[in-house]
């Protein structure tokens, strides 16, 4: 396997970032060459990492891995003209490759932005039919790419989740004392911007809070830390002081939060598949989240923007018994195993040959060569696919 990423990759951590940095360790474990293009805002100097700096040098980047025989596997939103530049210039670069690419498309906002504008459909069309797989990661975006005129043999549906590096690190300083305080303890992921559902969790909380006063909500991802006005605001003064924002925490330390918690919460208003919510109910958590996007069976779901239905289904998951949360089979989890199925493509396996791959859990048995490229210190790339 010689495969080169294209996404954004962490800091910050969101969904496309986590999967990128799990594939490229993936890849590697089994021996493989994987680098990634980072064109995200990050840009921290990590191990076959390089940083897309302006468009030049990205362009230039993308065609010298194509000419070395990579694989290019880029990883996008699809719900803006970034995203699709982004992807014209990895379809267009992929020519010079003898390996077929892969383009993955993560967002929930993709699909109404794509029927917002026929033209956007035409260059939808044109774009992902230059890719030899094009993978959506929940049936609506799929949806979505086939009315565009995307070859219906070309896209397949694979959540961006793997059971593999789910592995829980040190809590965040101060949860200890949250959690030996808290019954329930509610626990999500919030982000800038207003489809992560912030002001509807917040209002829900609240009115939970006033039912128990015991109840603590933990909240964590960028821009979390500076909410304390908004969060007295939405959830009123009384629950104010049961909301412990952490801001963005590394994915080992989120992971502890998750696993600490009763009740993990998903309050977007639009989503694809949300690998949070697949973590949580992977490490046994209950789970509320609102119905969009795809969501495995194991969550509670809700209408989005309704404070009301969320702060019921919040005090009902609470006292939900553990034995009550229901496994998924292994037949079943291994359906949505994303790293078996693109380790099956990385290497030219067929599709009905995927449990062929080895075990993606496994220790890392050979170092990947490094071949990492020289940084330039350039603008940012603004062909940026954050999702």
């Amino acid at each position: 396997m010689k495969v080169l990423l294209v996404g954004d990759y962490p800091p910050p951590y969101g969904g496309v970032s986590v999967h990128v940095e799990v594939v490229h360790k993936a890849v590697r474990a089994q021996g493989g060459v994987c680098e990634v293009l980072d064109v995200g805002k990050g840009h921290l100097p990590a191990d076959g990492v390089v940083a897309a700096t302006g468009y030049f040098a990205c362009a230039a980047s993308l065609a010298r891995y194509a000419m070395r025989g990579y694989r290019l596997h880029v990883h996008t939103s699809g719900a803006n003209p970034k995203s699709w530049i982004l992807a014209s210039a990895c379809a267009a670069a992929g020519r010079l490759s003898p390996q077929p690419q892969l383009i993955t498309f993560h967002s929930g906002l993709g699909p109404e932005w794509l029927a917002a504008d026929p033209m956007r459909a035409k260059i939808a069309c044109a774009v992902a039919n230059s890719f030899g797989n094009v993978i959506a990661v929940s049936d609506e975006i799929r949806g979505a790419l086939l009315a565009c005129g995307v070859s219906r043999d070309r896209i397949e549906v694979l959540p961006a989740f793997s059971r593999s590096f789910l592995h829980p690190g040190t809590p965040p300083h101060g949860l200890r004392e949250i959690r030996a305080e808290a019954s329930p303890l509610y626990c999500a992921m919030l982000a800038p911007g207003p489809v992560y559902g912030k002001e509807t969790l917040l209002r829900a909380f609240g009115l939970v809070h006033a039912r128990n006063p015991r109840a603590r909500l933990a909240v964590y991802g960028p821009g979390t830390e500076l909410m304390g006005a908004e969060v007295a605001r939405f959830s009123g003064e009384g629950a104010a002081s049961a909301v412990h924002a952490f801001g963005e925490l590394h994915r080992p330390t989120a992971l502890a939060l998750i696993a600490s918690c009763d009740v993990f919460v998903r309050p977007t208003l639009a989503d694809g598949d949300s690998v949070s919510v697949r973590e949580a109910v992977a490490l046994g958590r209950a789970v509320v989240a609102t119905s969009v996007g795809t969501r495995p069976p194991e969550a509670r779901l809700v209408p989005p923007g309704d404070a009301d239905a969320l702060a019921t289904a919040l005090v009902e998951a609470a006292h939900e018994h553990p034995s009550l949360r229901v496994a998924p089979a292994p037949e079943e989890a291994a359906k949505t195993d994303c790293l078996q199925r693109l380790l099956a493509l990385y290497s030219n396996i067929p599709g009905n040959d995927a449990a062929q791959a080895a075990d993606t859990a496994a220790p890392a048995r050979q170092k990947a060569p490094e071949t990492t490229d020289t940084l330039v210190e350039t603008p940012a790339c603004a062909a940026s696919a954050a999702s």
